[in-house]
């Protein structure tokens, strides 16, 4: 017989997971994503190859990065580009596992779902390894899908290296002395605050819920409380979103968004240029002259 709730180290009484409700599941779900926010922040402020380059120098990078894996052709190229994503990751203090998982966990898979067309007869023809009629996959298939999933798990992982070793307030200030728009700028800015006061309510909500019910509910109950919710956060977001427009535009707003960080480009920041753009001409002639098509 399973018992109804179950102690841990704490002396409290906790429900088994088996028995835990959606709200309660989608509560730790936003924690979660909560916490990994936190922890880039502490990435950002580690010790790090990637964390001591200008923000500038390191968007500018980055783009490079993966401009010119979106003109490699070659799969075993694109590979490699994924290998040095996990090589800086580990030199910036970022969890290779943990790099490689989110890469292949989001970018990997969405790339794998979109080309997964592209593997059949009837987009790709070619030599049928698994006959299935106009649907059947061809080795030229499979190249095309393993050359767009590589390349957009190398893409995102030249992101990723960004986001993680950069503090948000660096990258606006990166964005701001690039000339991007400042409504872009204002608007991202904005966006991120946002999400993270929308996470913390939501998550509030649900545990509230779960503090004040004895039993996990139904699945219908807790299907239509999620939904109620949805649209309650919806209401409370474009509200919000009007409330801190209005108070910015009695407080002077102007569009600009000012910041008290100072970027300055050091002789290891121009260093890092010099060889970004070394290593995308490389692996651009390695691609075109070495291997094969």
């Amino acid at each position: 017989m399973i018992p109804a709730f179950a102690h841990i180290g704490d002396g409290s009484p906790r429900r088994p997971r088996s028995h835990r409700s959606l709200a309660r599941r989608t509560a730790e779900t936003i924690r979660q994503a909560v916490a990994e926010v936190l922890e880039n922040d502490e990435i950002s402020a580690a010790p790090g190859l990637m964390q001591r380059l200008d923000p500038r120098i390191k968007l500018i990078s980055i783009v490079l990065f993966a401009v010119t894996a979106s003109f490699i052709q070659s799969v075993w190229v694109l590979l490699a580009c994924v290998v040095a994503t996990a090589g800086l990751a580990a030199a910036s203090g970022i969890g290779v596992g943990s790099f490689s998982r989110k890469v292949w966990a989001s970018a990997g898979f969405f790339g794998l779902m979109l080309s997964l067309p592209a593997t059949t007869a009837w987009i790709s023809p070619g030599p049928a390894l698994v006959p299935l009629g106009p649907l059947s996959i061809t080795s030229t298939g499979l190249l095309v899908a393993a050359r767009l999933t590589t390349r957009v798990a190398a893409g995102a992982g030249f992101g990723m290296l960004v986001v993680w070793t950069t503090r948000w307030t660096d990258i606006l200030q990166a964005l701001t002395a690039m000339h991007l728009p400042d409504v872009i700028v204002a608007t991202l800015a904005m966006t991120q605050q946002q999400i993270m006061s929308l996470l913390r309510t939501v998550e509030n909500m649900h545990l509230a819920r779960e503090s004040r019910m004895l039993s996990a509910g139904t699945a219908a109950d807790n299907r239509s409380w999620v939904t109620e919710r949805i649209a309650f956060t919806a209401k409370k977001s474009i509200k919000t979103a009007d409330d801190v427009y209005d108070a910015m535009l009695a407080r002077g707003f102007s569009g600009a968004m000012p910041s008290l960080v100072r970027l300055h480009a050091v002789t290891r920041d121009w260093v890092w240029l010099a060889a970004s753009v070394t290593a995308s001409v490389v692996l651009l002639g390695i691609d075109r002259v070495l291997m094969p098509r």
